[in-house]
């Protein structure tokens, strides 16, 4: 018989209907805060974090984006993503665990930045940042 974890807390930051949607065009230097919460962490505990949202690139060039999970202001993970053709709508979603964290309460954010200043995608759709908060 296999132990099972615990959930600690969890936290989100997604729309409550549609008329919420995002539609943010990201910048290319300071960054763009898509989404942020809370959590409570306990002892030697984990934090799953995830991202879903949609990706439009409205010029003719491919767009890069660069994309960060942030803890208390400090960049923990960051994944790029590119769109090769105009006018595309991609749909982004990624993943990562924090791990082995002291107990404490920690703030999560979700960032993004064109890396370009002349092609700067739109971050659009419901935006569906969350995290679960576990000892495993």
């Amino acid at each position: 018989m296999s132990a099972m974890g615990q959930i600690i807390d969890f936290g989100k930051n997604v729309p409550s209907s549609f008329s919420q949607s995002i539609s943010q065009p990201l910048l290319n230097a300071s960054g763009t805060v898509l989404g942020q919460f809370g959590l409570n962490v306990a002892a030697g505990g984990s934090v799953l974090l995830e991202a879903t949202f949609g990706l439009q690139n409205g010029a003719a060039a491919s767009s890069e984006v660069i994309f960060s999970f942030v803890r208390n202001a400090v960049e923990i993970f960051s994944i790029r993503s590119s769109s090769n053709t105009s006018n595309s709508l991609d749909s982004v979603s990624f993943s990562f665990m924090d791990s082995n964290l002291p107990a404490a309460y920690y703030a999560y954010g979700l960032t993004a930045w064109a890396v370009s200043a002349n092609n700067r995608p739109v971050v659009v759709g419901p935006l569906i940042f969350s995290g679960v908060s576990m000892v495993l």
